[in-house]
């Protein structure tokens, strides 16, 4: 098996043999909590960085490794460009496992790579980060892809505890009061974020004790913000402050998952998030966190406001958070769903190597029962 990562998810990995034992090769481009994990299941790894994402030479020793070595199943994790290649590599008609983990950019004239990526004819599955995903690449009527499956992040607790094992006193940075309740943010300030939520509802508490910290590239942000909204900028060890705050903010209109909330809900922190994408799969109302109506600036503001006058309920739904964490987001989990996939697709047939052939098989796609799970083909 052979998979695509770079800084933003795209892992390279392969595996061999899917048996009892899974014999698995993996090729990434740095060491993290995920591929450490891996370990535990028997991997071996092995480590190539490419100097950019169009890097001759790694691609060289990418489809090298491919044509050398047997693999049963090919995995992409992301990386449009590198899948391309992966087609043209697969003389030997695999299975291709795709992986999306983004709302958007699939129409052709926005994204011609992305946009056939998801519509090839040898795409034995596609694994999507949650269930808004899966049901946006199924809305697609054309060539849509088959069998999506709902394969969320993983993260590994232990990993995070070690982390944030480094102390952050926030309110003292920030010349906060001890008894200040503060709300965290963490993102790269795209516009689907909609930060502007943040500084409607600052201004609305403005009267409370309760400050909004966002850790992230604030571009234009600093000129709209009242005083009770704080930039800390980028940050390379968010878990120190993740364990400084009281709850944890998503205020994005069309998140497909997003890592740092999980990250939060693993340091035991409720999550507030737009009742819109990923979101749904994470928060459980009124358990480990709350939604709000997305792009709702007022009910935003109320929701943090619960927290702020209930904090049996911020430790209550921070513990509910650790243990949604260890029940459903933990990376052992994520792992037993990904091998249990490529054990379902290595039993499938080669898909049609042409349109035509592929809109043939559509009209006649049948059920059949696999090892691994059921498959439409």
């Amino acid at each position: 098996m052979f998979a695509t990562r770079y800084v933003d998810h795209i892992l390279f990995f392969f595996l061999r043999d899917l048996a009892l034992h899974a014999d698995v090769l993996v090729l990434f481009q740095a060491e993290n909590e995920w591929t450490r994990a891996l370990g535990d299941h028997g991997v071996s790894a092995v480590q190539a960085v490419p100097r950019s994402r169009f890097d001759g030479r790694f691609q060289q020793q990418v489809e090298r490794l491919y044509r050398e070595w047997p693999w049963d199943v090919i995995q992409s994790f992301h990386g449009n460009a590198q899948l391309a290649n992966l087609i043209q590599w697969n003389t030997r008609q695999l299975p291709l496992v795709g992986y999306r983990a983004y709302i958007g950019h699939l129409k052709f004239r926005e994204n011609p790579t992305a946009y056939w990526s998801v519509r090839n004819p040898s795409l034995a599955a596609t694994a999507a980060v949650s269930g808004a995903v899966k049901e946006y690449l199924e809305g697609f009527r054309l060539l849509r892809p088959q069998n999506v499956h709902v394969i969320s992040h993983g993260i590994n607790r232990a990993w995070v505890d070690a982390q944030k094992a480094d102390r952050c006193d926030l309110r003292a940075d920030l010349g906060l009061a001890d008894d200040a309740f503060i709300v965290l943010s963490m993102a790269s300030l795209r516009p689907y974020k909609h930060f502007e939520l943040v500084i409607d509802a600052a201004k609305m508490l403005e009267g409370y004790p309760i400050h909004f910290v966002h850790a992230g590239n604030a571009k234009h942000w600093t000129d709209k913000a009242s005083a009770n909204v704080h930039f800390l900028g980028h940050q390379t060890k968010p878990f120190p402050i993740l364990g400084a705050a009281d709850v944890f903010a998503s205020t994005s209109h069309n998140e497909a998952f997003g890592r740092s909330n999980l990250e939060a809900m693993a340091c035991g922190k409720p999550l507030i998030g737009s009742r819109t994408g990923g979101l749904l799969d994470l928060i459980e109302d009124g358990v480990n966190g709350r939604l709000f109506e997305s792009c709702d600036a007022r009910d935003f503001a109320e929701k943090v406001l619960f927290y702020y006058r209930d904090r049996d309920a911020v430790k209550a739904h921070g513990e509910a958070a650790i243990k949604r964490v260890t029940d459903r987001f933990a990376t052992e989990v994520m792992v037993r769903h990904y091998v249990d996939l490529y054990r379902a697709v290595r039993y499938c047939p080669p898909r049609a190597s042409s349109w035509a052939r592929h809109l043939g098989s559509m009209k006649a796609a049948e059920t059949r029962d696999t090892p691994g799970g059921e498959l439409t083909r």
